[in-house]
């Protein structure tokens, strides 16, 4: 904004070129506006340069961002137990996955899972969503032989933060 600066000069210039001797309270007027004028000009450099930082400090977030995005799109790396870096690709969502089970490897399909309740101990469980409506299960957390309720919104058990008292 150094065009307003020059203009607010400019202003300065010709009121100082005028003659108020006739009219000292239009002089005062004058001087006034043409100070205010400053003033805001004063402002409104402050406000561009406070915008242009703002503007770099939200460009660094978003690169910052685009690199995290690209990373969770990308391959991920983990770190085993002796630390060597496993790669993990999930190119094709429908090959069958290698699942570590009680020890064991296992080759299982991907499923759809849902939600369900145990109706003798009300814990959570998950069972196939193809699964047959009137179908039996052994619950994981009380061994029953159980047809479990469907999970829903009512039903659900939900986790509340503790205070940190």
């Amino acid at each position: 904004m150094d065009g307003l600066g020059k203009k607010v000069g400019y202003l300065k210039g010709l009121m100082e070129g005028m003659d108020f001797s006739n009219d000292p309270s239009s002089e005062k007027l004058m001087k006034a506006m043409v100070e205010l004028m400053g003033d805001l000009c004063d402002r409104v450099n402050s406000l561009e340069e406070l915008m242009d930082d703002l503007n770099d400090y939200v460009e660094s977030i978003d690169d910052d961002l685009s690199e995290l995005e690209s990373e969770r799109d990308g391959d991920f790396r983990f770190m085993d137990d002796e630390n060597e870096n496993e790669y993990f690709d999930d190119t094709d969502e429908n090959e069958d996955r290698l699942h570590l089970l009680g020890g064991k490897a296992e080759e299982v399909e991907d499923e759809t899972l849902a939600g369900a309740i145990c109706p003798d101990c009300g814990r959570m469980f998950f069972v196939g969503a193809d699964d047959p409506e009137n179908a039996l299960y052994r619950c994981p957390h009380c061994g029953s032989r159980v047809s479990p309720d469907p999970l829903t919104p009512e039903n659900a058990p939900i986790a509340r933060p503790e205070d940190p008292a």
